[in-house]
């Protein structure tokens, strides 16, 4: 519970646990997962994150921002290592 008390009691908190574990429970088993316990559900993510399932960096590349400032990275550094010679 938090540190400080506000007027809510154990049922609220108790209700929303519910509602949350009820939700992540049903897209669990729509995925095809199985969990021993239903509270493991209370808190966290519940997708995966390995390289294969994230679809960021391994996958999409970097997005356009990033690879606008690499490139800006790279002439700068090409730019100080002429002027060195």
């Amino acid at each position: 519970m938090k540190p400080h008390q506000t007027n809510r009691n154990r049922a609220y908190y108790r209700h929303h646990r519910e509602r949350v574990i009820r939700r992540k429970t049903k897209l669990a088993k729509q995925i095809g997962w199985y969990s021993r316990f239903s509270g493991s559900f209370a808190k966290g993510k519940i997708h995966c994150s390995c390289w294969m399932c994230s679809q960021k960096t391994n996958k999409d590349g970097f997005p356009h921002s990033q690879v606008k400032q690499l490139a800006r990275l790279d002439s700068r550094l090409f730019e100080f290592l002429d002027k060195e010679k």
